[in-house]
């Protein structure tokens, strides 16, 4: 509801800047790019204030695909498309320009999310979607740097019964006990996930307890998803 209300704003105040002193009554329909209409026929392209109109209505579209995280897909109805589209008319264009900056910064924002989940072939296809745009773009070669950094760490992840958890199953506890002498014995640091800072923190517990209160090095985060990802030391 909120990025609808922002659009509706952003169209607005895209209309408004377009104001013209002909008093002609133009038939416009929303969200179709065509050459609007008169009561005496089409108005030509050219008409600058058609043309603002037709711009804002490609800017807004464009604007709406972005906040749909259509950003580069399907063709012919994605947000990079649009507001090339609009660049093409006017290159000096300030909102389109800012919109494909946008667009490559949500590929950078979108391959940091796929690299902490380590889906590193995810995360190399969305920065290379965002050089395709702008090759030049410092935050792309930043991303890859910490791409490169993260597929050099050793990990292993445990994945965690939920039923277990629920009802602090004997059998889980066991596992977790074997899981915090796995962590000491290698000197490694790890990541709990569970569904409620509570859960989290009892699965800490039981570790801790296994180790006979070594000081386990880790930290706790909420998510759907329970498991431990274990971070090895490099040899």
């Amino acid at each position: 509801m909120i990025q609808k209300i922002t659009s509706a704003i952003f169209l607005i105040l895209l209309l408004a800047s377009c104001a013209s002193n002909d008093s002609e009554s133009v038939v416009y329909v929303p969200g179709v790019p065509e050459v609007p209409q008169t009561q005496e026929g089409p108005l030509s392209s050219d008409d600058p204030f058609i043309r603002q109109r037709i711009m804002a209505d490609m800017l807004y579209e464009a604007r709406l695909a972005y906040d749909d995280n259509r950003l580069m897909s399907p063709a012919g109805n994605n947000a990079y498309d649009g507001f090339r589209a609009v660049l093409d008319f006017d290159p000096e264009n300030v909102v389109a320009l800012q919109g494909v900056k946008d667009i490559v910064i949500r590929y950078v924002a979108l391959a940091d999310e796929a690299i902490q989940s380590r889906q590193f072939d995810n995360a190399e296809s969305l920065l290379g979607r965002a050089a395709s745009i702008d090759q030049n773009e410092a935050t792309i070669a930043d991303a890859r740097q910490r791409l490169e950094v993260a597929q050099q760490i050793r990990m292993q992840v445990f994945d965690l019964d939920e039923q277990g958890l629920s009802e602090r199953s004997l059998e889980l506890m066991v596992e977790l006990g074997e899981i915090g002498e796995f962590i000491r014995d290698r000197e490694a640091t790890f990541l709990i996930y569970a569904r409620t800072d509570e859960e989290a923190r009892w699965v800490y517990r039981i570790m801790r307890e296994a180790v006979g209160g070594y000081r386990l090095r880790g930290d706790i985060a909420v998510d759907s998803a329970p498991s431990i990802q274990v971070v090895l030391p490099q040899t």
